[in-house]
C-alpha cells in the first residue's frame, strides 16, 4: 500500500466521500483505490459527448451506432424513442445534464432516467 498526499479536493466533495465511504463502512483508502479502479477499467471505453442543442430525438440505432457511453449536456428538449429499453438506456447514456426538458419511453421509469440526470428541469413519460 502507498501513502499519498492530495492537495486541492473540493471541500464539500471531500465531505461526501468521506461520508459516502463511513455508510459502506470502508476507510477512505479503500473507497478511493476503488474509485481508482473504476476509472482505470473504464479508460478503454470511448465516452461520447453530445450536446448545446435545441433539440435531439434520440433512437435506439443512435445509441447503438456508438463504441462507447454518451453524455448528453445543453439541450432544451432530449427526447428517447419508444425502441429504447432499460438495458440499453443503462449501458449508452452516462449522463444528461443541463437539459431543460426530457421525454422519455414507457418502457423506462423516470427513477431509472434521474439516477443520470444532474440540473435538469423536467422529466416527463411520453
Amino acid at each position: 500500500m502507498t501513502d499519498v498526499t492530495i492537495r486541492g479536493i473540493d471541500d464539500d466533495v471531500y465531505a461526501n466521500f468521506t461520508a459516502e465511504a463511513k455508510k459502506r463502512n470502508l476507510s477512505i483508502g479503500e473507497l478511493t483505490t476503488i474509485v481508482m479502479r473504476a476509472l482505470i477499467d473504464d479508460v478503454g471505453t470511448t465516452n461520447y459527448r453530445i450536446g448545446n442543442l435545441a433539440s435531439l430525438n434520440v433512437s435506439r440505432k443512435d445509441l447503438e451506432s456508438l463504441k462507447g457511453p454518451v453524455l448528453f449536456h445543453n439541450i432544451k428538449a432530449l427526447e428517447f424513442t419508444d425502441d429504447i429499453d432499460w438495458n440499453l438506456f443503462d449501458k449508452r447514456v452516462m449522463s444528461i445534464k443541463n437539459c431543460a426538458k426530457v421525454l422519455i419511453p414507457q418502457t423506462l421509469t423516470r427513477f431509472q432516467v434521474l439516477t443520470k440526470c444532474a440540473q435538469v428541469g423536467e422529466v416527463k413519460a411520453k
